[in-house]
């Protein structure tokens, strides 16, 4: 999902709602999803689960995967 526009692929309805309707996304920031083996996925409880969608600001290090 790209903040400027909200322009996004298949992701999940609520989630777009959700981002759409609190205006969290900031414009020069993306939303990107793990499609396969979240890298920060654990399972210690004294932490907070880790989501499949993370918020990021767009530079050098953001690159698209095929």
């Amino acid at each position: 999902m790209l903040g400027d526009t909200y322009a996004h692929l298949d992701i999940d309805p609520r989630f777009v709602t959700w981002v759409t309707t609190k205006r969290i996304l900031e414009t020069g920031s993306v939303v990107v999803e793990w499609l396969e083996g979240n890298p920060f996925v654990h399972s210690d409880p004294a932490y907070a689960p880790a989501g499949n969608f993370m918020f990021t600001p767009v530079d050098e290090f953001v690159r698209r995967a095929v």
